[in-house]
């Protein structure tokens, strides 16, 4: 229970003036009261002895005045001597009675004075401890009482407040010296605190800059530190004292092992100085580098914490899909500078040969024959460069509508010579009518570029490529078979991983970053994409797009 000092104070002065009135007048009344009740007992005493005396000696008068005996002259000067020996004695009596009345006059007058002297004594111990409650009240109460309220304020977290001082104060006190030092207390807290946030600002300014997704976890799995970047990438606000790490993750406990790699618990139980690890949330690759973060207070304790660095690899995908369209560009321009002119001065050779020295010569002609089918083969050769700088143009802005085989039937031109090298044979089946699709068609070459080379690589002794194009009332569906070594089903289900390695040969591997770029792709048309595949039988992907819905197409 609260109890302030200034009633501490009071009361105790309080129960000491009146512990010491009462000890005193009971000292007072013990010493002269008793003697004053002694002296008063023997007045009385006295008095009484007197009054008897006195009585004796008027009851012996009157019965001599009464008496009719002659008495003889011996027994009267016995009764005189007697009667005046009496008399003697009660005018002693009496005057003693009177010097003790006296005496027991003044004590009375001696015990009254005491009695105002205690009462003044009182009054002006009264006063004094009045005077007294107020200099404390000024010098230690009101000072205490302004530390107090000042201390309230800081353990509230307001270093604002400050214990106002008198300027025009000539004598100083030590609460006067202990409150300008808790002024000057106050003020260091409060410059060390803005130091700290605006060491605190630039802490977080500088892992803001950083683009990859940054935060600190304890060894609770607290998230103590995070940047924007990864506020970015997990859609979280902010950061509290309540955050976990598994909690990006969707997670209401620590990641299930087995199912995620937990770089908290991996670095714990290896000792392992940093670990690399690619994690598949959600449909988006990571790449998380982890790294154990010990911090040593004064106390000498260390503080176990990791730091991770999280990387969205989509945009590494985005760019390497893009890096592959800007090569095909550069490589599409290269060859229509070198060859296309080249082809031209062929083509021009051979329209003169064909209209000076063969037109008039008849078409069974073998020699003109012959001219003509290299003049084919050279048109035919012009138009590839137009082929690449049109599957070049990456105009992902710009949609348009377009027929899903004649674009199958351009790039499966560009993959004829890679296909006959390895022995393959290419089937091609379309629906009868224009399976038209509206998005971008250079993605969607990209998309079928990339199936079509992969089932070229998984059949490296030949087999059969078939593509074969339908459609129903709301998609275009479009199916890219291989007879090739076929896929295992427990890496099935990480074939759209970016990075993601099957263990095979590079010459066999079937995934790389070109599925992943694929299924990006696809979402821009918001189509979808299906496997199928058995080991040393052969892969099926089926993809379906939605026919002519331009209001829903993603940039």
């Amino acid at each position: 229970m609260y109890f302030s000092l200034n009633k501490k104070i009071f009361y105790t002065v309080f129960v000491l003036l009146v512990f010491m009135a009462i000890l005193f007048l009971t000292i007072f009344l013990n010493i002269y009261g008793k003697k004053y009740q002694e002296d008063q007992n023997s007045i009385l005493l006295r008095n009484q002895y007197v009054m008897g005396l006195l009585y004796e000696n008027i009851a012996l008068r009157r019965e001599i005045a009464n008496s009719k005996v002659k008495l003889s002259k011996e027994s009267k000067e016995v009764l005189s001597g007697d009667l005046g020996q009496k008399q003697e004695e009660l005018s002693r009596e009496q005057n003693l009675n009177k010097d003790l009345q006296e005496n027991y006059n003044e004590r009375t007058l001696a015990f009254t004075e005491g009695i105002k002297i205690i009462s003044i004594s009182s009054l002006l111990s009264l006063v004094s401890i009045i005077i007294l409650g107020w200099l404390l009240q000024k010098w230690v109460i009101s000072p205490t009482r302004k530390l107090t309220e000042a201390s309230k304020f800081v353990a509230k977290g307001d270093f604002s407040h400050r214990i106002r001082l008198d300027k025009k104060q000539i004598f100083f006190d030590e609460f006067d010296t202990l409150s300008k030092t808790f002024n000057t207390m106050i003020d260091n807290i409060e410059s060390n605190i803005a130091e700290i946030k605006n060491k605190e600002i630039f802490l977080q300014s500088l892992i803001d800059a950083i683009p990859d997704g940054i935060r600190v976890i304890d060894y609770k799995h607290n998230v103590v530190l995070a940047n924007k970047a990864y506020m970015k990438q997990f859609k979280m606000f902010k950061v509290n004292e309540c955050s976990k790490c598994y909690q990006a993750y969707n997670f209401d406990k620590p990641c299930p092992e087995g199912m995620f790699t937990c770089p908290l618990r991996e670095i714990k139980s290896s000792s392992a100085k940093a670990i690399s690890i690619i994690q598949n949330m959600s449909g988006r690759p990571l790449s998380i580098n982890a790294a154990p973060l010990k911090i040593q207070d004064s106390t000498d304790k260390k503080d176990f914490y990791i730091i991770e660095s999280i990387r969205d690899l989509s945009d590494d995908i985005r760019f390497s899909h893009e890096q592959k369209i800007a090569s095909l560009g550069f490589l599409a321009t290269s060859v229509a500078h070198e060859i296309k002119n080249n082809l031209g001065s062929i083509r021009m050779i051979l329209e003169g040969l064909l209209d000076n020295y063969y037109q008039n010569v008849a078409e069974d002609n073998a020699e003109k024959k012959y001219l003509k089918m290299i003049y084919n083969q050279v048109v035919s050769s012009v138009e590839i460069p137009e082929r690449l700088l049109k599957l070049a143009r990456n105009s992902s802005g710009e949609h348009s509508s377009f027929d899903a085989g004649t674009n199958i039937n351009e790039i499966l031109s560009l993959l004829d010579y890679e296909a006959k090298r390895n022995g393959v044979v290419v089937h091609q089946q379309n629906a009868g009518g224009k399976n038209t699709i509206i998005g971008n068609e250079a993605d969607f070459k990209m998309i079928i570029l990339n199936l079509a080379q992969n089932a070229l690589k998984a059949m490296p002794s030949g087999g059969e490529l078939s593509i074969r194009t339908s459609k129903n009332q709301n998609y275009v569906l479009i199916e890219i078979s291989d007879t090739g070594i076929g896929i295992s089903p427990e890496k099935l289900c990480h074939i759209f991983e970016p990075f993601y390695s099957d263990g095979r040969s590079s010459r066999h591997q079937k995934t790389d970053l070109s599925l992943s770029i694929v299924k990006s792709l696809l979402k821009k048309f918001q189509g979808t994409i299906n496997v199928d595949s058995a080991v040393n039988r052969g892969t099926t992907f089926t993809i379906k797009f939605p026919k002519t819905r331009r209001n829903k197409l993603q940039n």
